[in-house]
């Protein structure tokens, strides 16, 4: 047999932009004529396979777009939302666990928002191990690889996810149009309210959103997530808002119950509810930045036509206390006709000490046609308007400093002191179970960042 040696030139070596996770064995053929032969030898080299993403856009900036067909969003695109993306009423978005929606730029009026209108469905469940991770165009994260652009006080890059739906609102009307949203003649998919305290808008679950909430016009913002009139047969749980620049999320009336609640840097409050929400929070963990405002900020009915209390129970804040922001030595404000029950609720923090409740306004029953004050009880099974139950303060705080001015029932206070010690204990070993259960939020962003 004839002796060959063959000299190969050196191969370059092509970088592939494919959807593919390895590297890939790549075999070539390569023919090398000899005198009187023909020989061909096998030659394999691993490429180094680079992904780019495949990407979904739907909408166009500052525009409004309405599917009004169903829609799966998968976990093998990121997908682009522009403008307004409203989700119309007969319609189902189902988000599959693990993707991740980018929402185009725009300030004010032309901000991004995902929509769910009233008689609309939305399926957005993630896992632990796959949550839904919502944020801006502009963030480089991608699948397999976290963000390196963003961090956790990056604010108002779009406007936030809007869930609408039939249940009561208290207010002169049965429904009104969302906050955060232009008004359109002869249109109402963005309007909120009704009768059906049932009504169901689908589910959310293991869901991220960041870097959302900005402002509309002066008291007209797009929070994290907005909840309009969403009733109680819509599950909502296992939700994190990072870096709202407005609240973390805001309930305007409903029915919905709410359970697992992280809410971590807003700008202004962690949770506002309006109009007579008639929901329970359950098992929540508001974490100042050093320029947010405070962990709550409550109101009741607008209208004597329908008032409701609702219960946020198992609620851990990690407050801040700094001269940057004008509110942020609130506890929380609790206001206008309000009928809460407020259980199981821990407050520590750097600094956090110096904080108080806000003044209690507005609650003599002069306010909005309600005629009747609001009563102040310690018993969770009590009928009083407002009962505080199981508050424990870990640090050096005081009695005085945490009631504030709400130390007589006024126009602008219910008195909170003298009760203190049958809903309240100062102290640094709160139980273990004092507060929200921490470990249910080891999926998030906040839990990885700490």
């Amino acid at each position: 047999m004839k002796n060959l040696k063959i000299s190969f030139v050196t191969l370059l070596v092509l970088t592939l932009f494919l959807r593919c996770s390895d590297d890939d064995p790549v075999i070539e053929y390569v023919e090398v004529e000899v005198p009187g032969e023909t020989v061909t030898v096998v030659q394999t080299e691993t490429v180094t396979v680079v992904e780019t993403p495949i990407t979904n856009t739907i909408g166009s900036d500052g525009g409004i777009t309405k599917i009004s067909e169903d829609q799966t969003w998968s976990n093998d695109q990121i997908h682009i939302i522009r403008g307004k993306v409203v989700i119309m009423s007969g319609s189902t978005l189902t988000v599959e666990a693990g993707t991740i929606i980018k929402a185009g730029e725009g300030q004010d009026n032309d901000a991004t928002a995902l929509v769910i209108a009233r008689g609309a469905t939305i399926n957005m469940n993630g896992t632990a191990d796959n949550p839904i991770i919502m944020t801006d165009i502009n963030d480089n994260i991608d699948y397999g690889s976290p963000s390196t652009n963003r961090n956790a006080l990056d604010r108002g890059k779009w406007g936030g996810l809007i869930i609408l739906g039939k249940a009561q609102i208290s207010d002169a009307v049965d429904e009104k149009l969302i906050e955060g949203v232009l008004a359109i003649e002869g249109e109402d998919w963005n309007f909120y309210g009704g009768t059906d305290n049932t009504d169901n808008s689908g589910s959310i679950s293991y869901v991220s959103i960041r870097h959302s909430g900005t402002q509309v016009a002066p008291d007209v913002e797009l929070q994290g997530l907005t909840l309009g009139g969403v009733g109680n047969g819509t599950t909502i749980e296992n939700v994190e808002i990072v870096a709202s620049k407005d609240d973390g999320v805001e309930f305007f009336g409903g029915t919905v119950d709410v359970t697992n609640l992280l809410i971590w840097n807003q700008f202004d409050d962690g949770i506002d509810i309006d109009m007579a929400y008639s929901g329970t929070i359950n098992n929540a963990i508001v974490e100042y930045a050093a320029d947010s405002d405070g962990a709550f900020e409550i109101d009741g009915a607008k209208d004597i036509s329908y008032e409701a209390q609702n219960t946020i129970s198992g609620l851990t804040v990690y407050g801040r206390f700094t001269d940057e922001a004008s509110d942020s030595d609130q506890l929380g404000r609790v206001r206008e006709n309000i009928q809460i029950k407020m259980i199981d609720v821990l407050y520590k923090g750097t600094a956090a000490e110096v904080s108080k409740f806000e003044k209690f306004g507005d609650n003599n029953g002069n306010y909005k046609n309600i005629i009747t004050p609001r009563t102040f009880g310690t018993d969770p099974d009590g009928s009083e308007d407002i009962i505080f139950s199981d508050f424990y303060f870990d640090g050096t705080f005081d009695q005085a400093t945490i009631v504030g001015p709400n130390t007589e029932n006024s126009n602008n206070a219910r008195d909170i002191n003298s009760t203190f010690g049958n809903w309240a204990i100062i102290g640094t070993t709160p139980d273990d179970d004092q507060g929200a259960d921490e470990s249910v939020f080891a999926w998030t962003l906040w839990a990885q960042s700490n």
